[in-house]
């Protein structure tokens, strides 16, 4: 069985506040697009197929900047984990 993570609470939470921020961003890029998408023909100059071409971007982008959030977050999440120094300092702080 494994044994369960335990992390840095600084760290940790500066890693989930960066993914709550990221992923705000992802969910305003989907929106963008949605609101591209909607709009298309309602001037004759934006046609439906440049709008749903510019909404395929912004949702390309937002996918893009998803993967590379979510990659960010596992690798602050690794790197908040716990040294086996840092948890026998706070072993031996416990038993003082």
């Amino acid at each position: 069985m494994e044994q369960k993570k335990r992390y840095h609470v600084v760290r940790k939470n500066k890693a989930d506040t960066r993914a709550l921020f990221r992923a705000l961003l992802c969910g305003y890029l989907l929106y963008l697009a949605w609101q591209l998408i909607q709009s298309g023909g309602s001037d004759p100059s934006f046609t439906p197929l440049v709008a749903w071409l510019l909404g395929g971007l912004f949702i390309l982008a937002a996918a893009g900047f998803g993967y590379y959030a979510w990659g960010e977050y596992k690798r602050a999440l690794k790197e908040a984990e716990l040294t086996p120094e840092e948890e026998e300092a706070l072993r031996q702080e416990r038993e003082e």
